[in-house]
């Protein structure tokens, strides 16, 4: 748990590197890119020549015996919410955790959003929804939500998009603008594509050795899949490391997981937008030598050879599949997406974000 006066450092600190990238950077951006929620009535007025005789009010005309007509403004006042994972994935990060860019971003559009006198609200999550802090305007209320970002400690859970989703759905009937912010190592998201590594792999010459002698379970004595020898399978010592990073499912590929389900529907319903974080040392496995790792949501422990390239090759290609799986099934959801990596500077990749968006 932080000290107070600490505490109250870090706000500060983020409060002040936020406002300086929205002064500087985010000037017109935001404005331009989120929209109100339509159009709203503002005045009547006489007729002028010139005007859409669409817009001429009949009631106001037949009172006052000469034309009026209608004028609208944009509603522009709009209603973010960010959903924040914090499961126990949340701590990696070999400069900086996802969980600590996370709250970087979020700070960013916060007082983006403010400066537009927008509400802002925070729900956070993991396998359950853990805290909901409802949409309200001002810099007191921000302030208030990095304060309690910055108290969380990521739980040693798995992520559960779903229920996430159906709850924003619940508790925000209008329609509103959703920053979803989480690595996306979630079943049902990340498929079963142990098939297609071990197709590729098995063109290698011994590998079925190389892998057994590769990855170890950490809890067990003997190599993962043997039986009488110890020697197990590819298929098998592929299932055990992919099970510890992304906890799979065994559904068809074809067939819509829940999670895909919850996001197609908030992306029909809100403006949802997908910011995915990873860090560099996720796609890059580096060459250590024996070393044991530990699954931060389930405390899974698994043994890995590190000083030998096939096993990196075969973490390399699994962790593309598993970011092309996260890509695709977005776009199928017609969700917006960016990717932000702990150790690159996210407001580059947020201004290339906003442009992107302006466009369309």
């Amino acid at each position: 748990m932080l000290e107070v006066s600490e505490l109250l450092k870090k706000v500060r600190r983020i409060e002040i590197v936020a406002n300086r990238a929205v002064n500087e950077f985010f000037a017109g951006q935001y404005k331009s890119v989120f929209r109100g929620r339509g159009m709203e009535f503002n005045e009547v007025r006489e007729y002028q020549p010139g005007d859409d005789v669409r817009s001429i009010d009949w009631n106001v005309t037949a009172r006052a015996g000469k034309p009026f007509i209608k004028r609208f403004v944009e509603e522009r006042e709009l209603t973010i919410i960010f959903l924040i994972d914090v499961s126990g994935s949340g701590i990696f990060g070999m400069h900086r955790s996802k969980i600590d860019a996370a709250i970087e971003v979020a700070a960013t559009l916060m007082f983006s959003a403010i400066k537009n006198n927008d509400k802002v609200g925070l729900i956070t999550f993991a396998d359950r929804v853990i805290d909901y802090h409802r949409p309200r305007k001002g810099k007191a209320n921000v302030l208030q939500l990095i304060r309690e970002l910055l108290l969380i400690e990521p739980l040693a859970t798995q992520t559960d998009l779903r229920q996430a989703l159906d709850y924003v759905n619940r508790v925000q009937k209008r329609r509103a603008v959703i920053f979803l912010l989480s690595d996306f190592l979630v079943s049902g998201i990340v498929g079963n594509f142990q098939d297609e590594l071990t197709s590729e792999m098995s063109q290698l010459n011994k590998v079925d050795a190389e892998l057994s002698s590769g990855i170890r379970n950490g809890t067990r004595s003997r190599i993962l899949g043997g039986s009488g020898s110890g020697i197990g399978s590819s298929r098998d010592l592929l299932d055990s490391f992919f099970n510890l990073q992304y906890s799979t499912s065994s559904r068809s590929a074809k067939s819509r997981s829940p999670q895909e389900k919850a996001i197609s529907i908030s992306s029909r319903k809100h403006d949802l937008v997908a910011m995915r974080l990873f860090d560099q040392r996720e796609k890059e496995f580096p060459n250590v030598g024996l070393i044991t790792i530990e699954d931060a949501e389930t405390g899974e422990l698994v043994e890995v050879d590190a000083a030998n390239s096939t096993i990196r090759t075969l973490l390399a290609k699994q962790q593309k599949i598993g970011e092309d799986q996260i890509i695709e099934t977005l776009k199928r959801c017609r969700v917006d997406q960016m990717s932000i990596e702990t150790n690159q500077d996210y407001l580059t990749d947020l201004l290339r974000f906003f442009r992107r968006r302006k466009k369309f």
